[in-house]
């Protein structure tokens, strides 16, 4: 939700579940408490086009801190310890940090350095974290961001106050809508948006090298220390012959050296160990930070911009008034789809019997009118094949009579002559 300060005026946004919380403005640092009905005021004035030069600003680093600024504070605190320990000399705790020799205030002069540097850090993130609450594109401008009202969101963000515009969250934002304002791609938005990501990521990975090598550094000069004492007493021993009181000498020599060795080496261990939880703990709330930063830009800006290059997809989402409503169009429209197949397939279905019942009658009918003509044929063939046979043995039958009948002839005459007269134009 959006809301302002009642005191300066500024706009800031928050999620709706902190309403009703206590929060510091971040420009004029004043208590208030958030509403829980936001009260939304104009930014800018409607229909007012603003054509400047636009440069940026200087950044500041906002993971590193200054070097020479950390060491000078360090220095200064571990003076100021030292001597507030003075008075307290001759005590075993307070002998830790003053009679146990160089190492010792080595190890305090790097564990206060590594706590003043996360001090500086978490007042950056913090400072952060207030830009966060920032109204950096507010709905006020436009319910979406595209080439006709991206200079006015740019111009918002050249108005906000200095102290607060050079943040993590401003100037990815910023870099991302004079991209945007320049190529009119939503693309290429993303694509610098990811990259100015891992910029900030790997920087402040890279702020805490100088962090590591104090962990790593004290345990060292405890060890260096341990080393050191170890090498007084041995040498007080060889040093003692047969004298009472330079073997008294020795003796001492001895147990200051091993209290060297023990005391460096634990003052080392415990401060290291000391130093490791502040600074995993603000290495996680920088990241977080981080993680908030790119989910408002990946939740909260690049759905907002419109490089008009998705009309037709915007137009099919447009039309319908919800997400569900669209999806519930969608069930009915599939539902329609499988109660048409569902009946296309009964019909394909019954055309397919139909034309099986067509061809199993279409068969039978061709097999029918086939077997008919090869009866037909076969009777044809069998009758001229036997007419002859038929005609052959009645011709045959009747040359038999005739031959018999000539042969009773012949049988009757006996020996007589047969005369044969022929008639005709020429005949006797």
């Amino acid at each position: 939700m959006e809301f302002q300060c009642p005191h300066c005026g500024i706009n800031m946004t928050s999620e709706a579940e902190n309403a009703g919380q206590v929060v510091a403005c971040p420009s004029c640092s004043q208590n208030f408490q958030i509403p829980s009905t936001p009260k939304m005021g104009a930014v800018t004035a409607a229909g007012k086009t603003r054509k400047k030069l636009r440069g940026g600003w200087d950044e500041e680093d906002h993971a590193n801190v200054n070097f020479l600024l950390s060491m000078g504070i360090g220095v200064a605190l571990t003076a100021v310890l030292l001597v507030l320990l003075i008075p307290f000399k001759g005590k075993p705790w307070s002998d830790i940090f003053l009679e146990r020799g160089w190492v010792n205030y080595a190890e305090v002069f790097l564990f206060l350095w590594g706590m003043v540097i996360l001090v500086l850090k978490w007042r950056k993130s913090k400072h952060q974290r207030n830009a966060m609450l920032l109204d950096v594109v507010p709905s006020s401008l436009g319910a979406e961001i595209n080439a006709e009202t991206v200079p006015e969101f740019v111009d918002h963000i050249y108005k906000l106050p200095m102290q607060l515009r050079d943040s993590l969250m401003v100037n990815r934002i910023r870099k991302g809508l004079e991209l945007f304002e320049k190529r009119n791609d939503n693309g290429e938005v993303t694509v610098i948006l990811n990259a100015q990501s891992d910029i900030d990521a790997n920087r402040i990975t890279g702020s805490y090298t100088m962090l590591k090598v104090f962990l790593w550094a004290i345990p060292i000069l405890g060890f260096i220390g341990t080393v050191q004492g170890l090498s007084v007493a041995v040498s007080s021993l060889s040093a003692g012959g047969t004298d009472p009181e330079a073997l008294k000498a020795s003796i001492n020599n001895l147990t200051g050296g091993l209290g060297i060795a023990f005391d460096t080496t634990l003052l080392g261990l415990v401060l290291s160990m000391i130093l490791s939880f502040p600074m995993a703990a603000m290495q996680k709330e920088e990241e977080e930070t981080l993680t908030l930063i790119d989910a408002f830009c990946a939740e909260k800006l690049l759905p907002r911009l419109n490089d008009s290059r998705n009309n037709g997809a915007d137009q099919l989402f447009s039309d319908a008034e919800n997400l569900p409503a669209f999806a519930s169009s969608l069930m009915k429209a599939h539902e329609t789809f499988l109660v048409n197949l569902n009946s296309a397939t009964v019909m394909l279905s019954q055309a397919g019997d139909t034309l099986q019942k067509r061809l199993d009658t279409h068969q039978t009918h061709v097999e029918g009118a086939f077997i008919q003509a090869i009866n037909r044929l076969t009777t044809e063939t069998r009758e001229t094949l036997t007419k002859p046979t038929v005609e052959m043995s009645h011709y045959l039958e009747t040359l038999s009579k005739g031959i018999s009948s000539l042969d009773e002839t012949l049988r009757k005459l006996g020996g007589e002559t047969i005369v044969v007269k022929k008639k005709g134009l020429f005949g006797r």
